[in-house]
């Protein structure tokens, strides 16, 4: 056909582009963390206290107040449910993965006076399990409009080659377009049924290693270094469908003879991207005990930087009336990096009664000072526009968590948490709430079960598509239940 023909001639020429051109949403993404170290973590700070093999992450000095050696091995479980709004509807959905919590060991040096650890191995460090659907009867908007804006990358093109787009005039230029849902007189839109099911997953892991010290009496000093792997995933399946037979006029061609003889029946687009986190980390901090009672924490965690490679898709698929098939994709590769931003923390922690240990502890995190960088110099002017809005939009954070456990006896000890992240975005209310729930109960001599569970819920938002006169946005809220559950054994 003419159309393909012109297709191949024009391609050759044109720039792959990305399919979701990165934005601050990755720099948030890949710089937010949350509680989820270990399964005593999960529920209370270690940042004054040792809670599990993870508490490093929160400060590596209190790893010093441990008296044995041990091996850790915890298992992590999210589910995540959301419920959303979007064109008067509002379906729920549900996801959930499962990982290694952390793996990895405790070495207390035998000395003669203070103490000496060091340590190694594996500690998940956040989690990217999201998801959510959405659907209803879109009467203003197409996402075919999106696929218009930018008649210069492979998107558009994709989406011109199975007739999600097409000439506007007799002219055949390619500067004048439009959504093929937008070929009755006058522009007349009749509207289309939209049904949208997303999914994300994957986690960030760090392979530490760390020593801590009583440098001087009741003063602890630690340092950790680390490497930080991981993998996210995206799946975007967006079906927009004419269950109303509005578009029931032969207007398309689909045999080449060059007589219209069907219409649209629907527009399936898959958005797919999969990626792969390096980074290198590095900590310190300090346990100061003024008395038995009392302990007084800091901690330091240096800027990293993360490097991603992302392969990345949209897969278009077209069926007409008379039950072809057109089909096309947009695949490419992109590598770029974030900083994420420096973490101040500090903690106490008191023992009020013999069996009862309270702790608290406040997270400085500078979001604002959080960026994009490429390595391509002409996408310089891409890269100052993302981080002039980070640092516009992007605030200053203290994230707050408290708790207490209660010693029953030498073999079960409970405790509950709570912790509060105020949202790191401006316009957006999406703080969020931890409630936290467990237990440490002895098996046999030298080994420790633990268990962890958290239930946080906020409120975020998601733009399906935008043009150059409108976004389209779900409202979400969202629910999430954290499982750890492990075993320590003395070594």
């Amino acid at each position: 056909m003419l159309k393909k023909i012109l297709l191949l001639l024009l391609f050759v020429a044109v720039s792959t582009s990305t399919l979701q051109a990165q934005s601050a949403d990755d720099v948030m993404r890949y710089s937010l963390e949350y509680p989820s170290y270990d399964p005593v973590s999960l529920v209370i700070p270690g940042v004054s206290q040792p809670t599990g093999f993870g508490a490093y992450q929160d400060n590596p000095a209190v790893m010093a107040l441990y008296d044995k050696s041990f091996f850790s091995f915890d298992l992590s479980n999210r589910f995540v449910d959301e419920t959303s709004q979007y064109l008067g509807n509002n379906p729920s959905f549900s996801t959930n993965q499962t990982n290694i919590g952390d793996l990895g060991f405790m070495y207390k040096v035998p000395t003669t006076r203070g103490s000496l650890v060091v340590g190694a191995g594996y500690s998940q460090t956040t989690d990217f399990n999201r998801g959510f659907s959405a659907s209803g009867r879109n009467n203003q908007t197409t996402i075919t409009d999106f696929y218009n804006v930018t008649p210069d990358d492979s998107l558009f093109f994709a989406a011109f080659d199975v007739y999600a787009i097409d000439y506007a005039t007799t002219d055949s230029s390619f500067s004048n377009t439009k959504s093929i849902f937008r070929f009755f007189d006058n522009n007349f839109y009749p509207g289309i049924n939209q049904d949208v099911e997303t999914t994300e997953k994957g986690r960030m892991g760090e392979y530490s290693a760390f020593m801590a010290t009583e440098l001087l009496k009741d003063f602890s000093v630690g340092i950790s270094i680390g490497y930080l792997n991981g993998t996210y995933s995206y799946r975007r399946e967006f079906l927009e469908s004419d269950r109303q037979n509005d578009y029931n006029a032969a207007f398309i061609d689909t045999d080449g003879d060059g007589q219209p003889e069907t219409d649209i029946d629907r527009i399936l687009s898959i958005d797919t991207i999969e990626a792969d986190i390096q980074a290198f980390s590095a900590r310190l901090g300090f346990v100061y005990k003024p008395t038995k009672t009392f302990n007084l924490a800091a901690s330091y965690e240096f800027p990293s930087k993360l490097f991603i490679d992302e392969e990345f898709n949209t897969r278009l698929t077209t069926t007409f009336d008379n039950s072809v098939q057109f089909e096309d994709d947009a695949p490419g590769r992109f590598s770029y990096k974030i900083v994420r931003p420096q973490r101040l923390k500090a903690g106490v922690t008191v023992k009020g009664f013999p069996a009862l240990t309270l702790s608290a502890s406040a997270e400085g995190i500078r979001y604002s000072e959080a960026e994009i960088q490429f390595d391509e110099i002409t996408l310089s002017s891409r890269e100052r526009d993302i981080n002039e809005t980070v640092r516009s939009n992007f605030n200053d954070v203290v994230n707050l968590r408290g708790g207490l456990e209660y010693k029953l006896n030498r073999y079960f000890t409970p405790r509950v948490g709570y912790g509060y992240f105020p949202s790191p975005v401006d316009g957006s209310n999406s703080d969020r709430q931890f409630i936290n729930g467990g237990f440490s109960a002895e098996l046999t001599k030298g080994l420790m079960f633990d268990l962890g569970v958290q239930y946080s819920f906020w409120d975020d938002q998601n733009v399906l598509y935008s043009t150059s006169t409108t976004s389209e946005v779900v409202d979400e809220e969202v629910t999430r239940l954290h499982v750890m559950v492990g075993v320590r054994m003395t070594l």
